[in-house]
This record gives structure tokens, sequence and C-alpha cells, in this order.
């Protein structure tokens, strides 16, 4: 089939891969001037599994929009009654996630990571990754607080261990040792990896399949087109398409409601402060959150970058003064040496991400209830970690559609799609 792409994050681009490996055209269209400058730019990178399912998603906490930045979601909305009934559902649905959903997110992130470590190997991408994810417990009440996800996910037969405060700095010695720490959940396996780096590597694998990249061209409208569909784009083009997979998250929208669609997601806005090294052995080994900010720590290469927070609601325009503090103030917390944040060998970047929510939680990838019109959308915080198992899911959809039914987990159906 010929088959468009909207998006060109990292699901648009490993859904590309993925298509063009089962022998489909792609056309993969970015209104951006290069891949993963929206969503994938540059979130914390962390892809383990156990992560993924417990931790990924903010407190079911609501805080006042002048209130400072915390582990809930600051409701920044106004009045917006669509943002107030998202909420109300995603709260319910959230904590009634059962244990047949987690185990389809964990066989989806785990044959993910599978296939991005396979593809890392076989194309041979060097990019910035490490193993291993330590959640630090700051006293006793938190790790009471926390065993209950512990229990669950290993439930689910992840494998993970509980570590003392003198494990957990053997693990990660760069830890402040002044810092109050009660314990930690030591997490192994895949824990970090570069979203943007992999992405744009990537990019280059899916021009010598024979992939086309249409950047800075964004699509303005979709319309059924006898069997296919007909894509109009902002460069003024018009082409004929069998099929085309949404993967654009927040631009989704748009092209969604005018079908006659609904979009049962949000838009949480998320943080991240990146600086360079100042001391490689006062930085973390590889991936560290403190589930008490539930912001997390990565190393990447020679940066290190502290991300987090949800706002619902505000613009896309910017950051936020107060939550890059709130990084910045956790980051030195427990790496006070890691970071170059002043002097003129600093270099620091700050960003603010969308994190496109669905009212149950769960990723949105499949066939909508227009022929031909694909869905990949609504990955949350996960994203990363989920890309390439959503990317085989779709396609194996693709394949073989008749599989695809309506009580799929990830089914667009479900949200009346």
């Amino acid at each position: 089939m010929n088959i468009a792409i909207v998006g060109a994050g990292v699901c648009g681009v490993t859904t590309a891969h993925e298509l063009l490996n089962d022998g489909h055209t792609v056309t993969l269209y970015e209104k951006r001037g290069t891949p993963a400058e929206e969503a994938s730019f540059a979130p914390a990178g962390l892809v383990s599994t156990a992560w993924a399912l417990a931790w990924a998603g903010p407190e079911h906490r609501l805080h006042a929009p002048w209130a400072p930045p915390g582990p809930g979601v600051r409701w920044r909305a106004g009045l917006d009654r669509d943002a107030w009934r998202w909420w109300r559902r995603w709260r319910r649905e959230e904590r009634r996630c059962g244990n047949d959903a987690l185990l389809a997110l964990r066989d989806l992130i785990d044959q993910g990571l599978q296939r991005q470590i396979e593809l890392t190997a076989e194309l041979d991408l060097d990019h910035d990754r490490s193993d291993d994810l330590l959640v630090l417990l700051s006293d006793a009440r938190e790790a009471a607080g926390a065993q209950p996800a512990i229990d669950r996910l290993r439930g689910l037969g992840l494998e993970l261990r509980t570590v003392s405060a003198d494990e957990a700095r053997a693990i990660e010695p760069a830890l402040n040792p002044t810092a109050p720490l009660h314990s930690a959940v030591h997490l192994r396996g895949p824990g970090v990896a570069n979203c943007r780096e992999w992405t744009m590597l990537m990019r280059h694998r899916i021009a010598r399949l024979g992939g086309a990249l249409r950047l800075r061209t964004g699509v303005t409208g979709l319309r059924p087109d006898g069997l296919g569909w007909r894509l109009s784009a902002s460069d003024g083009s018009d082409a004929h398409f069998d099929a085309v997979v949404l993967c654009a998250g927040v631009g989704a929208d748009e092209l969604l409601g005018n079908l006659g669609l609904p979009t049962p997601w949000t838009v949480l806005w998320s943080h991240s402060l990146s600086a360079g090294l100042r001391e490689p052995m006062d930085a973390p080994v590889s991936a560290v959150l403190d589930l008490k900010s539930r912001i997390a720590i990565t190393r990447l290469g020679q940066r290190v970058r502290a991300s987090g927070g949800a706002d619902l609601g505000g613009s896309a325009a910017g950051t936020d003064p107060a939550s890059l503090r709130r990084l910045g103030q956790v980051m030195s917390h427990w790496f006070p040496a890691a970071a170059r944040f002043s002097g003129p060998q600093a270099s620091i970047q700050s960003w603010r991400g969308a994190l496109v929510m669905s009212e149950d939680g769960l990723p949105c990838i499949g066939a909508s209830r227009l022929p031909g019109l694909w869905l990949n959308l609504a990955h949350g915080a996960a994203g990363w970690a989920m890309a390439c198992g959503a990317a085989r899911h779709l396609a194996n959809a693709i394949a073989h559609p008749s599989a695809e039914g309506p009580a799929t987990t990830f089914a667009p159906s479900r949200l009346g799609l």
C-alpha cells in the first residue's frame, strides 16, 4: 500500500520504518524543519518497563494554578469544561486499570525495547544509552507508599529489588551523602536512551529504505477519496494515499475534528532541564527517579537532564521558570556537583513538551472507524518507551486487519474513534 504518516516524532519515524520493512510505500509529513522537534525533542529518555507501568504518569493530585509545581497535575486550564471532563474520567479510569491492561502494556513495551535493541545493534546506531534505573525513597513513609506499586510490578513478572540507602549509594556513587535517603528500588535492564538522537539516526535508515520525508510540510486536511484518502499539505500539494496514519500528537485534534471524530485526550505540559557535566564522577551512572517529586535525573553522554512536571492547560510557547527552578533544585539536591549551570563553559537547554494523555491512560493504536485511517497516538509520558512496540503493533494490524477487533486493549474503538 501507499501510506502517508502525519508526524515525524519518534512514533512516526518508527512506524514509517516498520511499514517500509513490510514492503509498503511510505511518505512521512512533518511540519517542523527536522524530525523529533516537539514531544520527542528532550524528554527524560527513560525506557524502563517498570517506570512506564508504575511511575511515568503524574500522581492523581490537582494543584491550583498559582501553586508551585508538584508531583501531581497543576491546573492551568481555567474553566475549560473539556479539561474538567478529562480530569474526572482519567482519575476514575486510571484507578480501575486492570491486570489485563497492564500485561498488554508490559508486552508492548518489552517487545518494543527488544526491537529497539535489535535495530541499534543491526544498524550500528551510536546514541547515548545506559542500563538500570534507581527509584529513590527519602523516608519510611515514602517507602511504605511505594510498596503497592512494587508488589504490582512483581505480580506482572518484572524483576526489581529493594535496596538499602548504603546499597543505593554503591549503585550510584555520586548521590549526595547528606541528602536523606531511606531506601531505593533498583530496576535492571534498559534504563535510558536518547530519544531525539535515536530518531535522527533512524531518519537516515528510512531514506535508505526508500521512504519520503516531507519536512516543513504540515497536513492541512484529510478527506476520504474513493477507496483511499486525499491529503492536502501546507505547501499546496494534494495527494492520494491508500491509507493514512496519524502520529501527530497535538496536531491530530484539528484533523480528527474536521472528520467528525472525537478527541478523547488532553495535553499535559512537562519540562526538562539539560546541562553539560561538570565532572563525570559527580553525575549519575544511568537514571534516577526521585519518587517524592516524580522528577527523573538521567545521564545522556556528556550531559545530565532533569525532567518532570505536568501542567494541564496554558500556552505551548516558552517554558515556565518555576518548573525549571524546581528541576534544577532536585538535580542539585541529589547530585550537587553534576551539572555546569554557570560560567563560560555552561551549556544549558530548557524544554517544554506535550504529553498527550487519553481518558483511560492507555495509548490509542490501530484502526479508526473510518476505513483506511489509522492512529498511533496518546502515549502519555511513556511515548519513547512504547515507540517501537506501538509501531510494530500498528504495522501488524495493517497487515492483518481482520485480527484488529474492538476488544483489543489499545483499539481506538474503545474511545469512540
